[in-house]
């Protein structure tokens, strides 16, 4: 059998997949954790940027603050979870329609916030629940 993840004629017979050589497995591995760090290293970048300071000098509509608020908390439940709705409505202690309902009012785009693996483990959340 082949060391390389090229498929030879033996694995062309047989059906089954390459075997890979652990460097180049490592190197995959490596790349991928890359990615996902430069992804969420822009997704923060883009946070910091869309947080202006308040000055109370200048005065400020309540309403869109809190509305500022809740966006920014929405999207970074959304990007520790992977943008998986259910798991980032328990870290927000919602109800998921609840969550879904305002992603639909801010227009919020989950998909765009879950290309990266989720930060929290799924099941982190309930345990900390039953403790």
């Amino acid at each position: 059998m082949n060391s390389t993840a090229t498929w030879g004629m033996e694995e062309l017979e047989t059906g089954a997949p390459p075997v890979e050589n652990n460097e180049s497995a490592t190197s995959r591995n490596s790349l991928a954790t890359l990615q996902e760090l430069v992804l969420r290293l822009l997704c923060e970048v883009q946070c910091i940027n869309e947080v202006s300071p308040l000055t109370i000098e200048s005065g400020f509509d309540f309403y869109d603050e809190v509305s500022r608020f809740e966006i920014d908390l929405i999207r970074r439940a959304l990007l520790q979870t992977g943008g998986h709705q259910v798991q980032a409505a328990r870290l927000l202690n919602l109800k998921v329609t609840t969550l879904n309902s305002k992603i639909k009012h801010y227009q919020i785009n989950p998909s765009a916030l879950g290309n990266v693996f989720p930060l929290v483990d799924p099941n982190h959340h309930e345990e900390l629940q039953h403790a």
